[in-house]
Protein backbone atom coordinates (compact mmCIF):
# COMPACT_ATOMS: atom_id res chain seq x y z
CA UNK A 1 0.00 0.00 0.00
CA UNK A 2 0.94 3.28 -0.52
CA UNK A 3 2.61 5.25 2.28
CA UNK A 4 3.40 9.33 2.70
CA UNK A 5 6.24 10.64 2.17
CA UNK A 6 7.85 13.71 -0.03
CA UNK A 7 6.80 15.10 -2.96
CA UNK A 8 8.27 13.09 -6.02
CA UNK A 9 10.97 14.54 -8.06
CA UNK A 10 10.79 15.08 -11.53
CA UNK A 11 12.99 12.09 -12.46
CA UNK A 12 10.67 10.04 -11.18
CA UNK A 13 7.55 11.32 -13.02
CA UNK A 14 9.77 11.59 -16.17
CA UNK A 15 10.49 7.92 -16.17
CA UNK A 16 7.34 6.60 -15.09
CA UNK A 17 5.95 8.50 -18.32
CA UNK A 18 8.66 7.27 -20.27
CA UNK A 19 8.76 3.84 -19.05
CA UNK A 20 4.94 3.14 -19.73
CA UNK A 21 5.58 4.87 -23.48
CA UNK A 22 8.16 2.52 -24.03
CA UNK A 23 6.22 -0.58 -22.76
CA UNK A 24 3.03 0.38 -24.48
CA UNK A 25 5.27 1.02 -27.96
CA UNK A 26 2.60 3.19 -29.20
CA UNK A 27 4.65 3.79 -32.91
CA UNK A 28 4.74 0.06 -33.30
CA UNK A 29 0.83 -0.45 -31.84
CA UNK A 30 -0.08 2.06 -34.61
CA UNK A 31 1.54 0.32 -37.48
CA UNK A 32 -0.45 -2.51 -36.63
CA UNK A 33 -3.24 -0.82 -36.77
CA UNK A 34 -3.26 1.37 -39.51
CA UNK A 35 -3.10 -2.46 -41.09
CA UNK A 36 -5.52 -3.77 -39.11
CA UNK A 37 -8.36 -1.18 -40.00
CA UNK A 38 -8.43 -0.77 -43.56
CA UNK A 39 -11.08 -0.42 -45.85
CA UNK A 40 -13.03 1.38 -42.26
CA UNK A 41 -14.65 4.48 -42.51
CA UNK A 42 -12.93 7.39 -40.47
CA UNK A 43 -15.67 7.79 -38.10
CA UNK A 44 -15.43 3.74 -37.40
CA UNK A 45 -11.85 4.49 -37.04
CA UNK A 46 -11.59 7.02 -34.41
CA UNK A 47 -14.09 5.22 -32.63
CA UNK A 48 -11.97 1.93 -32.79
CA UNK A 49 -8.59 4.40 -32.00
CA UNK A 50 -10.83 5.82 -29.37
CA UNK A 51 -11.63 2.24 -27.90
CA UNK A 52 -8.21 0.43 -27.74
CA UNK A 53 -6.50 3.69 -26.08
CA UNK A 54 -9.49 3.59 -23.46
CA UNK A 55 -9.86 0.02 -22.79
CA UNK A 56 -5.58 0.17 -22.48
CA UNK A 57 -5.91 3.10 -19.98
CA UNK A 58 -8.67 1.18 -18.44
CA UNK A 59 -6.71 -1.66 -18.29
CA UNK A 60 -3.66 -0.14 -16.88
CA UNK A 61 -5.88 2.06 -13.90
CA UNK A 62 -7.75 -0.76 -12.36
CA UNK A 63 -4.36 -2.88 -12.24
CA UNK A 64 -2.65 0.24 -10.79
CA UNK A 65 -5.61 0.18 -8.01
CA UNK A 66 -6.91 -2.93 -7.47
CA UNK A 67 -4.27 -5.64 -9.54
CA UNK A 68 -3.45 -7.48 -6.59
CA UNK A 69 -6.92 -8.46 -5.20
CA UNK A 70 -7.82 -9.00 -8.83
CA UNK A 71 -5.43 -11.95 -8.84
CA UNK A 72 -5.34 -12.95 -5.02
CA UNK A 73 -9.54 -12.97 -5.56
CA UNK A 74 -9.87 -15.36 -9.07
CA UNK A 75 -6.22 -16.92 -7.95
CA UNK A 76 -4.54 -16.53 -11.69
CA UNK A 77 -1.24 -15.44 -12.20
CA UNK A 78 0.39 -12.72 -14.43
CA UNK A 79 1.87 -16.43 -16.20
CA UNK A 80 -1.84 -17.10 -17.21
CA UNK A 81 -2.20 -13.64 -18.81
CA UNK A 82 0.96 -14.38 -20.93
CA UNK A 83 -0.45 -17.36 -22.54
CA UNK A 84 -4.11 -15.92 -22.96
CA UNK A 85 -2.56 -12.59 -24.58
CA UNK A 86 -0.48 -15.04 -27.01
CA UNK A 87 -3.60 -16.70 -28.45
CA UNK A 88 -5.51 -13.99 -28.85
CA UNK A 89 -3.01 -11.73 -30.94
CA UNK A 90 -2.08 -14.89 -32.77
CA UNK A 91 -5.72 -15.12 -33.75
CA UNK A 92 -5.71 -11.61 -35.05
CA UNK A 93 -2.12 -11.86 -37.00
CA UNK A 94 -3.41 -14.99 -38.83
CA UNK A 95 -6.59 -13.27 -39.89
CA UNK A 96 -4.14 -10.46 -40.88
CA UNK A 97 -2.14 -12.72 -42.92
CA UNK A 98 -4.59 -14.96 -44.51
CA UNK A 99 -8.33 -12.76 -44.09
CA UNK A 100 -10.22 -11.51 -46.74
CA UNK A 101 -9.67 -7.77 -47.88
CA UNK A 102 -13.02 -6.02 -48.38
CA UNK A 103 -11.61 -3.89 -51.23
CA UNK A 104 -10.94 -6.51 -53.02
CA UNK A 105 -15.12 -7.17 -53.14
CA UNK A 106 -17.16 -6.78 -56.25
CA UNK A 107 -20.47 -5.49 -55.76
CA UNK A 108 -21.71 -3.43 -52.39
CA UNK A 109 -23.00 -6.48 -50.74
CA UNK A 110 -20.34 -8.32 -50.73
CA UNK A 111 -17.87 -5.05 -49.34
CA UNK A 112 -20.54 -4.52 -46.63
CA UNK A 113 -20.23 -8.23 -45.64
CA UNK A 114 -16.98 -8.47 -45.67
CA UNK A 115 -16.40 -5.16 -43.82
CA UNK A 116 -18.13 -7.12 -41.09
CA UNK A 117 -15.35 -9.23 -40.70
CA UNK A 118 -13.01 -5.67 -39.30
CA UNK A 119 -15.07 -5.17 -36.85
CA UNK A 120 -14.49 -2.53 -34.08
CA UNK A 121 -14.66 -4.27 -31.12
CA UNK A 122 -11.15 -5.62 -32.18
CA UNK A 123 -9.92 -2.54 -30.71
CA UNK A 124 -10.94 -3.63 -26.99
CA UNK A 125 -9.58 -7.15 -28.16
CA UNK A 126 -7.09 -8.05 -28.66
CA UNK A 127 -6.00 -4.98 -29.59
CA UNK A 128 -6.62 -2.77 -26.55
CA UNK A 129 -6.03 -5.85 -24.39
CA UNK A 130 -3.59 -7.61 -24.90
CA UNK A 131 -1.41 -6.07 -27.43
CA UNK A 132 -1.32 -2.63 -25.85
CA UNK A 133 -2.33 -3.08 -21.91
CA UNK A 134 -0.40 -7.10 -22.10
CA UNK A 135 0.84 -8.63 -19.29
CA UNK A 136 4.35 -6.42 -19.26
CA UNK A 137 2.51 -3.54 -19.55
CA UNK A 138 0.33 -4.90 -16.39
CA UNK A 139 3.34 -5.93 -14.77
CA UNK A 140 5.09 -2.91 -15.24
CA UNK A 141 1.98 -0.47 -13.93
CA UNK A 142 1.55 -3.28 -10.97
CA UNK A 143 5.57 -2.57 -10.29
CA UNK A 144 5.44 0.93 -10.57
CA UNK A 145 2.99 1.31 -7.27
CA UNK A 146 5.18 -0.90 -5.22
CA UNK A 147 6.54 0.83 -2.06
CA UNK A 148 5.13 4.14 -3.28
CA UNK A 149 4.13 7.20 -1.68
CA UNK A 150 1.00 8.92 -2.17
CA UNK A 151 2.50 11.41 -4.10
CA UNK A 152 4.46 8.90 -6.32
CA UNK A 153 0.71 6.83 -6.64
CA UNK A 154 -0.98 9.97 -7.71
CA UNK A 155 1.97 10.33 -10.52
CA UNK A 156 1.89 7.11 -11.90
CA UNK A 157 -2.10 7.71 -12.48
CA UNK A 158 -1.37 10.73 -14.46
CA UNK A 159 0.87 8.82 -16.79
CA UNK A 160 -0.89 6.30 -17.20
CA UNK A 161 -3.74 9.17 -18.65
CA UNK A 162 -1.39 11.00 -20.68
CA UNK A 163 0.20 7.48 -22.24
CA UNK A 164 -3.82 7.04 -22.99
CA UNK A 165 -4.20 9.84 -24.48
CA UNK A 166 -0.42 9.55 -26.57
CA UNK A 167 -1.57 6.42 -27.85
CA UNK A 168 -4.98 7.63 -28.85
CA UNK A 169 -3.23 10.23 -31.34
CA UNK A 170 -0.74 7.92 -32.50
CA UNK A 171 -3.88 5.37 -33.39
CA UNK A 172 -5.78 7.94 -35.25
CA UNK A 173 -3.02 9.55 -37.10
CA UNK A 174 -1.49 6.39 -38.48
CA UNK A 175 -4.39 5.20 -41.02
CA UNK A 176 -3.55 8.59 -42.92
CA UNK A 177 -0.16 8.10 -43.25
CA UNK A 178 -0.31 4.48 -44.11
CA UNK A 179 -2.96 5.82 -46.88
CA UNK A 180 -0.39 7.74 -48.53
CA UNK A 181 1.53 4.75 -50.03
CA UNK A 182 -0.98 3.09 -52.24
CA UNK A 183 -3.35 0.09 -52.56
CA UNK A 184 -0.46 -2.11 -53.16
CA UNK A 185 1.75 -0.49 -50.25
CA UNK A 186 -0.72 -0.80 -47.77
CA UNK A 187 -1.33 -4.63 -48.63
CA UNK A 188 2.20 -5.09 -48.33
CA UNK A 189 2.02 -3.36 -45.12
CA UNK A 190 -0.81 -5.49 -43.76
CA UNK A 191 0.80 -8.76 -44.28
CA UNK A 192 4.20 -7.44 -43.07
CA UNK A 193 2.59 -6.19 -39.59
CA UNK A 194 0.35 -9.19 -39.73
CA UNK A 195 3.53 -11.33 -39.42
CA UNK A 196 4.90 -9.18 -37.03
CA UNK A 197 1.96 -9.69 -34.69
CA UNK A 198 2.60 -12.58 -35.14
CA UNK A 199 6.11 -12.72 -33.50
CA UNK A 200 4.98 -10.81 -31.28
CA UNK A 201 2.62 -13.18 -30.16
CA UNK A 202 4.52 -16.18 -30.64
CA UNK A 203 6.89 -14.10 -28.12
CA UNK A 204 4.19 -13.79 -25.63
CA UNK A 205 4.14 -17.66 -25.57
CA UNK A 206 7.90 -18.20 -25.50
CA UNK A 207 8.05 -15.97 -22.54
CA UNK A 208 5.12 -17.62 -21.02
CA UNK A 209 7.11 -21.31 -21.85
CA UNK A 210 10.05 -19.40 -20.01
CA UNK A 211 8.52 -18.63 -17.12
CA UNK A 212 6.89 -21.55 -16.80
CA UNK A 213 9.77 -23.72 -16.25
CA UNK A 214 11.62 -21.29 -14.22
CA UNK A 215 8.50 -21.50 -12.06
CA UNK A 216 8.99 -25.23 -12.14
CA UNK A 217 12.44 -25.47 -11.81
CA UNK A 218 12.00 -23.00 -8.52
CA UNK A 219 9.02 -25.13 -6.79
CA UNK A 220 10.32 -27.45 -4.22
CA UNK A 221 9.95 -31.46 -4.70
CA UNK A 222 7.22 -32.75 -4.21
CA UNK A 223 6.87 -35.15 -1.08
CA UNK A 224 7.24 -38.84 -1.78
CA UNK A 225 4.61 -41.06 0.87
CA UNK A 226 5.20 -44.33 1.59
CA UNK A 227 2.44 -47.28 1.04
CA UNK A 228 3.80 -49.53 3.37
Amino acid sequence: MPHLGPLPTWSFALGVTTSLFSVLNPISAAAIFASATVGMDRTALRRSAKKAALTAGAAMLVFALVGQFIFSFFGFTALAMRFVGGVLVLYRAISMLYGDDPRERSTDDEKAEASLKHPEDFAIVPFGIPLLAGPGTLSTVMGMIAGVTWWEYGVVLLAILANTWATYLFLRKAPAVLARIGAIGTKVVNKLMGLILAAVAMQFLINGVKALYIEMQQAPPAAIVSTK
